[in-house]
């Protein structure tokens, strides 16, 4: 009842205080957001898959990266990284020793969209698949734009395109962030087709989370779905915790990652 409450209490807001600006998306999302899921939907009923009776056995990790960034403002009025690209670097080389550390034999993406393809500290060559993305220019676009989620949303649905590795498990965890001792991989072996952890009943953690090979369809439409309302600001956390179906997740209080924020370099914990 509380969380209802206080739905009802947001919208109030939206609506009394810039009631022309509810009402412009209001219609983006009765024209445009609505239609385009559907569509997705529709298309997502020919791709789905049983999950399997089986432990995932083979694991990989899908860093997503923006070394050179443009600089800037993102939403909210926040700098879009207060680290030089060598730091940012140094953090991802971090990302990657403690998967090595934590699950041996994992295999590694690294999908980077920032504004050079030739990385510090031979990055691209400590990985097992390379996918540089930062020369396409929808992705250039929604990257530099002021929606961070925008530019991660855009960034997995491509590299998801030209990924070559083939898994039971996969893991998506962001740039510069890294396992810490709270993580054990035995955790994210439940039954649910994807292991996440709700912050809030209607909003996730994306710096790490995971989902067997079974729900890549899912994950992918999930994704598609999440763009229309990126583009208005929507956070992925609260768009994916939407369109993730609840009974097929498995929730873990505890995800074992650390890393320091690119804007506030206040150190996260999750």
């Amino acid at each position: 009842m509380s969380t209802l409450t206080s739905t009802i209490k947001r919208t109030l807001q939206k609506v009394l205080g810039h009631p022309a600006t509810f009402l412009v998306r209001l219609v983006y999302r009765i024209v445009i957001v609505v239609p385009f899921q559907l569509v997705v939907s529709g298309l997502h009923l020919f791709s789905r898959q049983k999950l399997k009776d089986r432990e995932p056995l083979s694991f990989c990790f899908i860093i997503t990266s923006l070394i050179y960034t443009k600089g800037g403002q993102i939403q909210y009025e926040s700098p879009r990284t207060v680290f030089s690209p060598e730091t940012r670097a140094e953090q991802t080389l971090e990302t990657i020793a403690s998967i090595r550390d934590k699950v041996p034999g994992a295999k590694i993406i690294l999908v980077e969209a920032g504004l050079r393809e030739d990385l510090p500290l031979g990055l691209d060559k400590k990985i097992d698949q390379y996918i540089y993305l930062g020369n396409r220019k929808l992705i250039r676009a929604a990257c530099d734009s002021h929606y961070k989620s925008l530019g991660e949303i855009v960034m997995l649905v491509a590299a998801l395109k030209r990924s070559t590795i083939v898994t039971d498990f996969y893991f998506k965890i962001s740039g510069r962030y890294h396992l810490n001792d709270q993580f054990k991989i035995a955790n994210w072996k439940g039954r649910g087709l994807f292991v996440l952890k709700y912050i809030q009943p209607d909003y996730i953690c994306t710096r790490l989370y995971g989902l067997r090979s079974e729900a890549l369809a899912t994950w992918k439409s999930a994704l598609w779905k999440s763009v229309p309302l990126a583009l208005i600001s929507y956070a992925v956390e609260n768009t994916l915790s939407k369109y993730i179906p609840r009974h097929q997740v498995h929730a873990l209080e505890v995800l074992g990652v650390s890393g320091i924020g690119a804007s506030s370099q206040v150190e996260d914990i999750d």
